[in-house]
């Protein structure tokens, strides 16, 4: 056997060496990567969802849990955030939408939560009527959770004139 023989028979052993070599580090990486995620996922778990979640989620109802991981799901446009707080204060900023974003979502929880309280204790099913978000609003401003403004109307929903 000549030298150029001896040569292309080791090569195709180096590339077969090469790729092992490559498959086992990509292994290696995959490995790393799938602890890390879960040592992340689970610093995650315990940073974000404290006991009380898991708690309820044991308790729940499936229709609960379903409109909870709706809640979580949802979310209020910053762009509109950043246009109101723009018209209200007169300056904003991404955090001050992101902010105003989350309190807005928070407040919208509130509300509806009490507007399904006070349409189950009034024997109603299905979706909730602007009748329930209204008298939430209303028990919220009587309990001081929303400021009253003397400035501005006390309506929570506008209605049209339908012509009567």
């Amino acid at each position: 056997m000549n030298m150029s023989e001896r040569a292309h028979a080791a090569a195709p052993d180096v590339d077969a060496e090469r790729e092992r070599r490559e498959d086992e580090e990509d292994d290696d990486l995959m490995e790393r990567l799938e602890r890390r995620r879960g040592a992340d996922s689970t610093r995650m778990r315990r940073a974000r969802a404290p006991r009380i979640y898991f708690e309820f989620a044991r308790v729940a109802s499936e229709e609960q849990l379903e409109r909870f991981e709706q809640y979580k799901r949802s979310k209020l446009p910053r762009a509109a955030m950043r246009k109101l707080m723009q018209d209200v204060v007169g300056s904003s900023t991404e955090r001050c939408a992101i902010i105003l974003s989350s309190l807005a979502k928070s407040y919208v929880g509130e509300l509806v939560e009490t507007a399904r309280e006070a349409a189950t204790k009034a024997g109603e099913e299905g979706p909730l009527q602007p009748r329930h978000l209204r008298a939430a609003q209303r028990a919220a401003q009587r309990n001081g959770t929303v400021p009253q403004s003397a400035i501005h109307k006390r309506r929570l929903f506008w209605r049209t004139n339908s012509g009567a």
